[in-house]
């Protein structure tokens, strides 16, 4: 039996579905808890921190502020530099604890020790901090005015500023027929995992060890290493289960780098899980806008974009905030052949929460606004939706595509699948019919949008594959599955290599101490590189059982054929089976069944079609009705896992596009509660209906995939706001669009 291209059902869920899963705060060791006392203020001067009367109360064992711990670092959290080049952007390393002054509501400014959880809250409001209010900054538009400065070290509100030039912009503006102005944004987003973010730091004899909610445990204890000073060999980082992360995982924050500093100065265990609302604060997303024009001729053709991209930091450069600004310019130009851009990216400190990376992490950010655009050129030049992305896409005979600042495309045929997308999606019936809703006196609107993606990022992953002397397999990856599926992928795909029962493969990942390396997983990565370097792992340990095989059968190896737990002679009908092979690889000469894999891997680039069907009711209220994708991710390993990630997606998508707004108020607090942050439930969910292409274009890593986890939140957004356009006749640039916004615009 085959496994891959089949649906097999997830391996590891009875856990999930039956509540036996170990998340961090579920984990049993004696320890101590933490807690945060945090500013008030967007911006204030510390003039001093009172702690004597918390550590009256009952339990309490300490409190500790930025003069106890901020000492023990020797570096603060600072940019990924595997994505980010540090050099580019003006940053003050971020330390466990404010020190001298806050910067946004919500910093930590304390730490609160204790034997239980509810004697730190009591201690928390003990904690008295004398604050001087001082100016503060809470919009970008203020910010690059410069009159208040967030870092005053930095002498400018402004952390990066790059230009991304191509080709000739003037000369495209001015043998323009049309130009047309734009902007187009993306409000502040939460990621909200359903697992709030969790650690237990446990110190002794020199060794730390860390149980860690994270996507990227190595880079984890690279980080952890760099910050307190300790060899990374003395680090051990462990993943438990994980409830969700959607990329603000892949980020270490202060308070973390307190409980671990905690734990250090104190010489125990000490544990710390957010609270909803500290979670809330832990990590915001998204928010940006593009100012700009468009130069078309009036056939369609876009010959250019300039403009500038204003990209919020909040107060601080975060670990994977660093990359919007860097990789969003480049992905503006999408499948569209347009060379001559003129972008001017800037990110911004605020006085507010930091911002970090969140599912698709630049590329929806991207996809939003030149798919705005092409919807803009569209209804300007009063052409059809996809007629105008059709005029305007790369050609097959142009692949592999190098786009105008550099990036290449490594395979696909746009047109051709836009035609069949259009066939399968039943784009013409549906928009007819919503015309004759309209006629009807429904507010029925049907939105399209085209994706490219850039996924499966490198530079490299590892993959292990151990067989034992009863033939079991163990797989160990350096990617880290944290609720997509993703094990029950890489089983597939070495169960197919080794030709075995898929029941004996166990995957492991995230433990430091167990992967000898790995980077992690976001980017859409984990089965094209992730599953890769496991298949190529498995191919090694296959050629050794045949070495194995040859002997048992005293034969040349070139005589020993393999198929399906069977070791052939070629030439004489003799044969051994997998067990007996692996049995007896630990018996004779050079022991031992395993092999390990570096793989390094580029990045690949999958694309899709999906469309909205939109409903607008007299309140302005708008619900999507209908999701449809059509997709080419490559290979498609296991469509039932693919097509759960594209649904998970576009929900989200859903509530980019219409509910989700981290609201800030005019003092830098955030204004919305859980209850108040509106993430879509089942009742807002729509039909789904996803397909996957019969004629992928495959990638060039051995799986063949492309990458499928992110995709459909980073189109789905801009299909669904260009079906509220086509269900009430008016203009939307922005997420979210929101009933208010849609009332107005109809009354």
């Amino acid at each position: 039996m085959s496994y891959v291209g089949k649906s097999i059902k997830r391996l590891n869920d009875n856990k999930f579905v039956s509540g036996k899963s170990t998340y961090v705060d579920d984990i049993q060791i004696s320890s101590l808890y933490a807690g945060f006392v945090r500013s008030t203020y967007a911006h204030a001067k510390i003039n001093s921190i009172n702690v004597s009367d918390a550590l009256k109360v009952n339990g309490i064992v300490a409190v500790f502020t930025g003069k106890d711990l901020n000492p023990m670092l020797k570096d603060g959290i600072g940019p990924w530099a595997t994505y980010v080049n540090p050099k580019e952007w003006k940053y003050v390393p971020r330390k466990a604890l404010a020190e001298g002054e806050v910067k946004y509501v919500g910093e930590p400014v304390a730490i609160v020790i204790g034997t239980d959880k509810y004697a730190v809250r009591d201690a928390m409001d003990k904690v008295s901090v004398d604050y001087e209010k001082l100016p503060a900054v809470i919009n970008m538009e203020d910010a690059l005015k410069g009159d208040v400065l967030v870092h005053k070290e930095l002498g400018s509100n402004i952390g990066y500023n790059k230009d991304f030039n191509a080709g000739n912009v003037e000369s495209a503006f001015k043998s323009a027929d049309k130009v047309i102005p734009v902007e187009i944004s993306n409000s502040r987003l939460i990621p909200s995992p359903m697992e709030p973010r969790g650690i237990i730091s446990r110190y002794e004899g020199g060794t730390l060890t860390i149980w860690y909610s994270t996507q990227i445990p190595h880079f984890a204890r690279d980080e952890f290493s760099k910050d307190f000073g300790i060899p990374s060999s003395k680090i051990r980082v462990i993943m438990p289960d994980v409830g969700g992360a959607f990329g603000s995982k892949a980020h270490p924050i202060p308070e973390e780098l307190a409980v671990i500093a905690s734990s250090i100065k104190l010489g125990r265990t000490v544990r710390w899980t957010a609270t909803r609302s500290e979670e809330l604060i832990s990590s915001n997303a998204r928010h940006n806008v593009f100012k700009g024009e468009v130069a078309v001729k009036n056939d369609g053709t876009v010959l250019g974009i300039r403009g500038q991209l204003l990209v919020e930091l909040g107060a601080y450069l975060t670990y994977t905030e660093g990359i919007q600004p860097e990789i969003i310019p480049p992905m503006i130009p999408g499948p569209y052949r347009i060379r001559d851009l003129a972008i001017n990216s800037v990110a911004v400190y605020t006085n507010t929460i930091p911002i970090t990376m969140y599912r698709g992490a630049s590329r929806p950010e991207a996809t939003f606004i030149i798919e705005r655009i092409m919807s803009t050129v569209a209804d300007e030049l009063h052409m059809d939706d996809l007629e105008l992305r059709e005029k305007n896409m790369v050609r097959a005979d142009e692949m592999p595509y190098k786009n105008p600042f550099g990036l290449t495309y490594d395979s696909g045929d746009y047109i051709s699948f836009l035609k069949e997308a259009k066939q399968k999606l039943k784009y013409e019936e549906t928009l007819r019919w919503a015309e004759e809703e309209r006629k009807k006196g429904r507010r029925v609107g049907v939105g399209t949008a085209f994706y490219l993606e850039i996924s499966a990022f490198g530079p490299w992953e590892y993959g292990e594959v151990r067989v034992d002397d009863r033939g079991n397999v163990t797989v160990i990856t350096g990617a880290t599955p944290h609720g997509q599926g993703a094990e029950t992928g890489i089983a597939q795909v070495v169960a197919d290599e080794l030709q075995i029962d898929i029941d004996r493969i166990n995957v492991i990942w995230g433990d430091t101490q167990i992967a000898a390396a790995g980077l992690g997983t976001y980017g859409s990565r984990t089965i094209s590189i992730g599953g890769s370097a496991a298949k190529s792992a498995a191919s090694q340990v296959l050629e050794k059982m045949k070495k194995v095989a040859a002997r048992m059968l005293k034969a040349d190896v070139e005589e020993i054929e393999y198929s399906k737990g069977e070791f052939r002679h070629k030439k004489e009908n003799k044969k051994v089976t997998w067990e007996e092979v692996a049995n007896e690889a630990y018996n004779g000469k050079d022991p031992g069944l395993y092999s390990s894999v570096t793989l390094e891997g580029d990045v690949t680039f999958p694309y899709g079609l999906h469309l909205a069907i939109v409903e607008v009711d007299d309140t302005g209220i708008a619900r999507v009705k209908e999701y449809r994708a059509y997709d080419d991710i490559g290979k498609v390993i296991n469509p039932a896992l693919a097509e759960g990630q594209i649904h998970g997606g576009a929900m989200q998508g859903v509530g980019q596009a219409l509910y989700e707004e981290a609201k800030l108020d005019e003092n830098g607090q955030l204004a919305v509660s859980y209850a108040e942050y509106f993430v879509p439930t089942i009742v807002e969910s729509p039909v789904y209906t996803s397909y996957f292409t019969e004629k992928p274009h495959l990638s060039n890593y051995a799986t063949g995939s492309k990458g499928v986890g992110e995709a459909a939140l980073i189109v789905g957004p801009a299909a669904i706001v260009r079906a509220i356009e086509n269900a009430t006749g008016k203009k939307f640039n922005k997420t979210p669009v929101t009933p208010e916004e849609i009332y107005r615009s109809l009354h």
